[in-house]
């Protein structure tokens, strides 16, 4: 994102600004598919340790839902900021205040699918022999349902959340990997899959309605930042993602190849082709402003486009 100066943050508050009812198509395609190789991976994995039937749901889900919760506050509590550099900061707090609220309507609706989630470590029969792992997650898994049910809004409740949030990435790594090279492989895969999925759940259910609600040059340059903090958490997670899983299945690699094509290896390359077709999205979602329904959101030089077209009278639509 290219940083606009207070001089022509200045210039430009004369804007009106572009806002679309519609929610963009590709964020909503790149969330289920983040879902969807999540699916296949932790099948996965689970079919490997032993899991097997509607157990495989569920450990799904308890993985899925932590990484919902865990990206979401990490946007909350590292994306989001109080003041913004040469912004109104009444402008600025009042649109985090909207944010906000619709975080926390967001996470109360989300907090009964993470207390559903407690039952997974229950579903991973590996964890028979290791009671106080189990229960480890559970409980903790209980305590961020909680702290969601509470409303994110408070910095202390959203930080005790996140902290939860990092004891499950870390219990799970553990059980499904043990505490040696690989736990600490699966621990950094878990890890950028969570900041990927959560923010992209943010930016959705969060990010796009505050944009409507607050149609201002300032606000645009508030939401376009804490955009643009979240991508590079996403260029970052994107290739871990891929180095991690690329090393986690290196295990398999002497087996033969036909058994890549038939359940469960199969799900491996079919994970592949969803990460595949994420970098896709990403790449794609910028470039036809499909991050934001909010114009400037996704690429700021859009307003420097809108103040040439109002100075040569050009028509710029707006809300």
């Amino acid at each position: 994102m290219t940083e606009i100066s207070s001089r022509e943050v200045g210039r430009l508050q004369h804007l009106q600004i572009v806002v679309k009812e519609e929610t963009p198509l590709l964020p909503r395609v790149a969330f289920a598919l983040i879902t969807v190789a999540s699916l296949a991976g932790a099948v996965f994995t689970g079919h490997g340790l032993g899991v097997t039937g509607p157990w495989l749901f569920v450990r799904w889900l308890g993985l899925w839902t932590t990484a919902l919760a865990g990206g979401f506050l990490a946007w909350r509590l590292g994306y989001l900021r109080t003041a913004e550099k040469d912004l109104d900061e009444a402008t600025v707090r009042t649109y985090n205040d909207t944010a906000l609220r619709r975080a926390d309507v967001v996470g109360r609706l989300l907090a009964p699918l993470v207390a559903l989630a407690a039952a997974a470590p229950f579903a991973a029969s590996y964890l028979d022999n290791r009671p106080q792992l189990r229960w480890m997650i559970a409980v903790a898994t209980l305590g961020v349902a909680v702290a969601l049910a509470l409303g994110i809004r408070r910095t202390g409740v959203a930080a005790s959340a996140a902290l939860l949030v990092a004891l499950l990435l870390l219990g799970w790594a553990r059980a499904d990997a043990g505490g040696g090279g690989y736990g600490w492989i699966r621990l950094a895969h878990l890890t950028a899959f969570t900041l990927w999925l959560g923010g992209a759940l943010w930016n959705i259910a969060v990010a796009m309605p505050a944009g409507r609600a607050h149609p201002t040059v300032d606000a645009v340059l508030t939401g376009a930042r804490q955009l643009d903090r979240f991508r590079w958490v996403v260029r970052l997670a994107l290739p871990t993602i891929i180095g991690t899983g690329l090393a986690m299945a290196n295990v398999y690699r002497e087996l033969p190849r036909s058994w890549w094509l038939h359940y469960p290896g199969v799900l491996i390359p079919l994970k592949v082709g969803v990460i595949v077709a994420l970098v896709v999205v990403f790449i794609t979602c910028p470039l036809f402003r499909q991050c934001s329904p909010v114009r400037g959101v996704c690429n700021i030089d859009d307003l420097r486009s809108g103040d040439q077209a109002d100075q040569t009278d050009e028509p710029v639509s707006s809300r």
